[in-house]
């Protein structure tokens, strides 16, 4: 950590104090807060902040990166990690929950994040890093400064500086700027929206239901959390995208300036917002393209925030959807395709083709074909939608009816804990398995997930030849 009397660095060869110190131009964000109502009767709140940070010593796994609390005084506002790298707000006052000690998990991912962070830097389309450096030019005060330098095979590199600083209507503000260099153009995710609860299966714990957005075409829009919308908007310069609404943290990036067109692309499973500009057009006098953004991370109050909703038009037509969804303590019967319009809080099945051969309740099932013994044929509601959270201190209890027409092997449920993607089990249940020509039959399993709340995934299994027929799948606490 540097000393807390630097004011300044260099990053990328340029003087971080200079962007600070430049104007930053309004959004389109900030136009429509100049224009509420309920932004303009927000009391202005005199904050002088007393920023420092408060190292963390990281679990085994994240062992070798680097972990800080963000403080204002005595109260935990934030978190700052070179792990998967990002900068999460626990709050954006120092008001909201005060004295909460927001102790930072074992394991901690996506499911579990308290509050909305951004990432230093867009992961998914790079090419792998091969350095990384955070450095702080200021570590204490009236604000937080830290800039990023990272560099990736094929001679693609960036930086980065964020300032966190107070505003009298807003509360905490990180103003950001990044920038790329790169031998041939490419699209670059520049950083990334998300906040936790908004992809939870949990009805009571999910957050933050819509998503909204500036488009280029001059409109506001909204999409509800729902695998069946997954919409891709280009945004002018300008542009915001932000999750609404709830009463104290609305969070938004909004943009202030970028030399590329972008595109905010929402993920189908976690409902994250990626943030990516277009592929530069020219070289500049240096041989390399080059990428530039700034651009504000911040919260609207839930009043603010509901002026904007309200204006928001629909992002996606309404209608039927053409996936098959499942929930969590719901049976699944595969007769009624999603729907578009509101929330689904649920995953989707792929891959994986719904048959009226044969049915064990309404007209539908879902057939899965035998690829040979040893050569295991599984189908999930992944990909799709939010994953499962098994609660350890739970038990639950996997069924569906099976009707199987096989030469040879089994057919059979299985559910898997896994933890950061859907090929990382740590433990597998399995239900007995069936073999031959069975008329339907009820397989079932219990079971209490591992510790640290993996998430579950369900999977229906053929191994062997012939064919098999699921239907009436559920997943639910096992409360008897």
């Amino acid at each position: 950590m540097s000393n807390p009397s630097n004011s300044a660095s260099v990053v990328g060869g340029l003087i971080v104090l200079a962007f600070w110190s430049a104007r930053v131009s309004a959004g389109e964000l900030q136009n429509l807060l100049d224009k509420s109502d309920a932004f303009a009767a927000l009391p202005r709140v005199k904050h002088i902040p007393a920023f420092r940070l408060e190292p963390i010593q990281p679990a085994e796994h994240a062992k070798g990166t680097e972990w800080f609390y963000v403080c204002d005084g005595s109260e935990r506002i934030g978190l700052i990690q070179t792990w998967t790298k990002e900068i999460e707000m626990f709050r954006f006052s120092p008001e909201v929950a005060k004295g909460a000690k927001y102790e930072i998990p074992r394991i901690y991912h996506w499911g579990n994040l308290y509050g909305a962070r951004i990432q230093m830097y867009g992961t998914q389309m790079l090419p792998p890093t091969t350095s990384f450096k955070l450095s702080f030019a200021k570590d204490r005060g009236d604000s937080l400064e830290l800039a990023i330098e990272h560099r990736h095979r094929g001679d693609v590199s960036g930086s980065s500086e964020y300032r966190l600083v107070w505003d009298e209507r807003l509360g905490y503000v990180w103003n950001c700027t990044s920038r790329y260099s790169m031998p041939k153009p490419a699209k670059i995710e520049f950083n990334n929206l998300f906040a936790g609860g908004i992809s939870d299966s949990r009805n009571d714990r999910k957050r933050w239901q819509k998503t909204v957005r500036a488009t280029a075409d001059g409109r506001i829009t909204f999409a509800y959390h729902n695998p069946t919308n997954i919409p891709v908007d280009d945004i002018r310069a300008g542009g915001f995208v932000g999750y609404v609404t709830e009463e104290g943290m609305n969070p938004f990036v909004e943009l202030l300036q970028v030399s590329s067109p972008v595109s905010i692309i929402t993920c189908s499973q976690w409902y994250d917002q990626h943030i990516v500009t277009k592929p530069p057009e020219a070289k500049e006098a240096d041989g390399l393209y080059h990428l530039q953004a700034r651009y504000r991370f911040l919260s609207l109050p839930g009043k603010v925030a509901r002026e904007i909703e309200a204006v928001a038009v629909p992002a996606t037509a309404a209608g039927e959807g053409k996936v098959l969804g499942f929930l969590l303590n719901q049976p699944c019967d595969f007769e009624q395709f999603i729907p578009r319009e509101g929330v689904y809080n649920g995953g989707i099945w792929q891959h994986v083709t719904r048959s009226d051969e044969q049915a064990h309740s309404g007209k539908h099932s879902l057939k899965v074909g035998g690829r040979g013994t040893g050569k295991v044929a599984a189908f999930a509601p992944i990909g799709g939608g939010p994953g499962v959270i098994g609660e350890s201190n739970k038990r639950y209890r996997l069924t569906a009816w099976v009707k199987t027409d096989l030469s040879e092997g089994t057919a059979y449920l299985r559910v898997d804990d896994a933890r950061w993607n859907w090929d990382d089990i740590q433990a597998s249940r399995k239900t007995k398995e069936l073999s031959g020509q069975n008329d339907w039959t009820r397989l079932a399993v219990e079971f209490q997930p591992g510790p640290d709340d993996p998430f579950l995934v369900v999977r229906i299994c053929v191994d062997g030849r012939g064919a098999a027929w699921f239907d009436d799948v559920m997943l639910e606490e096992a409360k008897d």
